[in-house]
């Protein structure tokens, strides 16, 4: 089963962390993330999943998110 979100995706500093550090806006994954056509590939993504039956999937951009970094590590 697919779930959609919202693709506007809140920018690093309208994020609300529950900590007192704010995320750097200079860390390698945060400026790689502004460069990645989330839309694009998450159209991509849901191709191959069926809309209608099985559990709810994670957001593709969670799962897009952690190939990258498996790939880039």
């Amino acid at each position: 089963m697919i779930r959609t979100t919202s693709s506007t995706q809140l920018t690093i500093a309208e994020f609300d962390w529950p900590f007192d550090t704010a995320l750097d806006k200079h860390n390698r994954w945060v400026r790689l993330s502004a460069y990645i056509p989330w839309d694009a590939l998450a159209e991509s993504y849901y191709q191959g999943f069926a809309a209608d039956r099985g559990r709810p999937m994670k957001a593709a951009r969670l799962g897009i998110g952690a190939v990258i970094i498996k790939h880039k590590l």
